[in-house]
């Protein structure tokens, strides 16, 4: 796969190159006059490839190479909504989504809510519990959701890690934790308007988007960096 790398880092070589145009037709496309391209086209040549199956072979190959070391870089979003029922399929549900996102088998969850009443959600997660999963939920301390939610929470299922945002002096007045947001197992978040309630999975107008990859990752080290710093102080 000699020439397939070397095509991928041709490509990234005459990228900032603003006397070159790829996809202009070859007369014109300034490319025949750079020396590294001139160089590759003698080595495919030299190597009999006019075949155009081989050729074909050859481009797909430099792409999965690109596309390999790409990968993790990739980016991988969905549009998540809660809307009234009437609406025409454009963003998939967030209760929906949720469900989703929490199907074992699963090891950790992470939940920020600034509100979170919702039955469902809150079995869903007890159900999580159960089977093993590391269930960490931080709250808000002004409306008090952490103690309901231990005074709620099913009997028999292990309890979450319940945090609540600490009282600070220098925050700006009525500072809240006011994040709503899932992160399961540091790869798969869910960013959204929409508070952990009835209203904010099933009648609400609400707007939010699924990220996998990079951003779930950085996700965990700021609720990493909230819980190592005292920002959100545990309920024991």
């Amino acid at each position: 796969m000699g020439i397939a790398r070397d095509l991928v880092e041709l490509e990234a070589a005459l990228r900032g190159r603003p006397d070159i145009d790829l996809f202009a037709p070859a007369d014109r496309s300034g490319l025949f006059a750079a020396p590294e391209a001139t160089s590759m086209l003698a080595r495919i040549a030299a190597i009999g490839q006019s075949d155009p199956a081989t050729v074909m072979r050859l481009c797909l190959q430099a792409l999965r190479v690109q596309y390999d070391e790409m990968s993790a870089w990739l980016l991988e979003a969905e549009l998540v909504a809660t809307l009234p029922p009437d609406t025409p399929g454009i963003a998939r549900p967030t209760d929906r989504v949720l469900q989703e996102m929490l199907t074992p088998p699963i090891k950790e969850i992470i939940v920020l809510g600034y509100e979170f009443t919702d039955r469902d959600m809150m079995r869903i997660l007890a159900e999580a519990t159960a089977g093993g999963a590391d269930v960490i939920m931080i709250c808000d301390r002004g409306r008090g959701s952490a103690t309901r939610i231990l005074d709620e929470w099913p009997a028999g299922a292990p309890r979450p890690r319940l945090f609540h945002d600490r009282q600070r002096s220098e925050a700006a007045p009525y500072a809240a934790m006011h994040a709503k947001c899932v992160l399961v197992d540091g790869k798969n978040l869910l960013v959204t308007s929409a508070n952990f309630t009835f209203h904010g999975l099933h009648g609400n107008i609400e707007i939010g988007v699924r990220l996998c990859g990079a951003p779930a990752a950085e996700a965990r080290k700021i609720f990493s960096h909230l819980v190592e710093n005292g920002i959100v102080e545990e309920l024991q």
